[in-house]
């Protein structure tokens, strides 16, 4: 699955490659994470940015991992994969997103989404970048029971909608606030809705390296399982490098 998820995101980025002009930016950091909820240790987060801009299409492409292991016995792991190939009609943006998610520690062996969306500008210069969108993603899920896993896994297959907003302020000349919220509604039940909260402090040291302090939230109101935690929280120390 995740070799499939890698090989669908590079699809669509080869699709724009020879569109536009093109900006490219490129990132790594390595951070400390503690995180409580379903899971509750110190460990250590890698993550990897990667931007491809032109005049009117774009590509990005996020992947981030974290395991933590005590006394032999794994207590965390959540690893994300996310691309996105975009078309600006400036201030509107249509794209198409795809997504990868395993977390077994909130039921989740496999995640793959993937599906088209709309936004708009409603600021944007460089001070204050703010937008909102919607996005709605055909889901196959593979659920594993954390805790009598691999006995029990079964299959699972829904519409999310997705309501985001994504805000930035320059705050300093080297200090900036960046937030994204979202609210994802499922087709799977009533009353079935997550909620992912990301704030971030980033102080650039030079001109490639930074530090970043980030405080995320992610809230389940019906979880796959009883014995599951609706919140799980992340608060990361990280040392960024920008290519």
């Amino acid at each position: 699955m995740i070799y499939l998820i890698f090989y669908l995101i590079l699809s669509l980025f080869s699709f724009s490659f020879a569109l536009d002009e093109k900006k490219q930016n490129f990132s790594v950091s390595l951070g400390v994470v503690s995180t409580s909820g379903n899971s509750q240790t110190t460990t250590v987060r890698g993550n990897v940015n990667y931007t491809h801009k032109g005049e009117t299409w774009r590509e990005y492409l996020k992947f981030s991992a974290l395991y933590g292991e005590s006394k032999g016995e794994k207590n965390a792991e959540r690893i994300e994969a996310w691309g996105r190939l975009e078309r600006r009609f400036f201030p509107v943006f249509i794209f198409w997103d795809i997504d990868y998610y395993r977390n077994p520690f909130q039921g989740y062996k496999h995640s793959i989404g993937t599906g088209p969306g709309v936004g708009i500008y409603i600021f944007k210069n460089e001070k204050i970048y703010l937008s909102t969108s919607y996005y709605v993603y055909r889901i196959y899920n593979e659920l594993t029971d954390k805790y009598t896993a691999p006995i029990t896994n079964y299959i699972e297959r829904y519409f999310l909608h997705h309501i985001e907003e994504r805000f930035r302020i320059k705050l300093l000349e080297n200090v900036k606030f960046k937030q994204r919220i979202i609210y994802k509604l499922t087709s799977r039940t009533n009353k079935d809705y997550f909620i992912t909260a990301e704030n971030s402090l980033e102080n650039r040291i030079t001109k490639n390296l930074s530090m970043e302090i980030s405080y995320n939230l992610n809230y389940q109101n019906l979880p796959v399982e009883d014995n599951i935690k609706k919140l799980d929280t992340i608060f990361i120390t990280s040392i960024k490098y920008t290519f």
